[in-house]
C-alpha cells in the first residue's frame, strides 16, 4: 500500500479522535515522521479542505468541511436523508413551518437538510450553514445529549454574545436550558437567533441510542402552545430514530 496515502488516514483519523484538534507537532509524533513530511501532508489536507485550522486555536487543526461531504455520502447510502424528509418534511407543511435538520461538525451545528413548509413566512439559513450551538435549537439539542465531559469542554471554549435581549450569554444558564432540553425532549430558541423567530427541535438517536442529529421546525414567532409544538418534533424525531434501529424506552425500560 502506499505510505503516503496511508498517513494521509492515519493523520485525518488522529485528528478526528483529538477533542479539539491537534497540532502539527502532535502530528508529527503520532505518525513518527520528521516534521517536514508531517507540514507537507497536512498542507494538501488543507488544501482539499479535509482539515482546516481551528477557530479557537489557530495552532491546531480540525476536520475541514470536505469530510463533512464524504460523511454525507456515506448517510445518503443509509437514507438517513431520505428517512428525514419522509417524515420531517410533511410536518412542517402541516404546522406552515420550515424544518431543518442538524448535525454536531466540531463546536458548531452544520445544517445538512431544510424544506420550507407550505405557508412558512420567515426566511432563515440555508443548507451548509454553520451555527453557534448555544442560541440555536439545533445547538442545544446536541450539546444536552453529548458525554458532560465533552459538553463541558465544548461550553468553556464558548465566547457568549448576545445576538438578541433573549440570547442565553453564561454557561450557567445554558447548562440549565440543556437540562431542560433533556427533562422533555426538545429543545426551543425563543426569539435568541432572531428577534421574531421561534424554534423547537429534537434529537435523533441511532440504534445504539447515540445522539446523531437534530431536527426543528421553526418560523415567526408567535404566542403557541410550546408543549404541543415541542411533543409534535419530538416524535418525529423518534420515528426517525426508529427507522435507524433505536429502540424507544417503555416504562417497562
Amino acid at each position: 500500500m502506499n505510505r503516503t496515502i496511508i498517513r494521509a488516514y492515519e493523520t485525518l483519523d488522529y485528528i478526528a479522535m483529538a477533542d479539539g484538534g491537534l497540532t502539527l507537532k502532535e502530528i508529527t509524533d503520532r505518525l513518527e515522521i520528521p516534521k517536514s513530511s508531517a507540514f507537507n501532508i497536512v498542507q494538501t489536507l488543507m488544501g482539499l479542505n479535509l482539515i482546516s485550522e481551528s477557530q479557537y486555536n489557530h495552532k491546531k487543526y480540525v476536520l475541514g468541511t470536505a469530510t463533512y461531504k464524504l460523511g454525507m455520502k456515506y448517510l445518503d447510502n443509509l437514507n438517513f436523508i431520505d428517512i428525514c424528509k419522509t417524515y420531517l418534511n410533511p410536518l412542517a407543511d402541516e404546522l406552515h413551518r420550515n424544518c431543518f435538520v442538524g448535525i454536531l461538525d466540531h463546536n458548531k451545528v452544520l445544517y445538512v437538510h431544510k424544506h420550507v413548509g407550505t405557508g412558512a413566512k420567515l426566511a432563515t439559513c440555508e443548507v451548509g450553514t454553520r451555527q453557534e450551538l448555544y442560541f440555536t435549537g439545533l445547538g442545544k439539542v446536541l450539546l444536552a445529549y453529548l458525554s458532560p465531559d465533552k459538553a463541558s469542554q465544548i461550553i468553556n471554549e464558548i465566547q457568549f454574545k448576545k445576538n438578541t435581549n433573549n440570547t442565553i450569554d453564561n454557561p450557567n444558564d445554558l447548562y440549565k436550558e440543556l437540562e431542560l432540553t433533556r427533562s422533555r425532549g426538545f429543545a426551543v430558541d425563543n426569539r435568541e437567533v432572531e428577534e421574531y423567530m421561534l424554534c423547537f427541535a429534537a434529537p435523533v438517536f441511532n440504534y445504539q441510542g447515540e445522539c446523531i442529529a437534530a431536527i426543528s421546525i421553526s418560523d415567526m414567532y408567535s404566542d403557541i402552545d410550546y408543549n404541543y409544538y415541542g411533543s409534535r418534533i419530538k416524535e418525529v424525531g423518534l420515528i426517525i430514530s426508529e427507522k435507524l434501529g433505536y429502540r424507544r424506552k417503555t416504562s417497562r425500560d
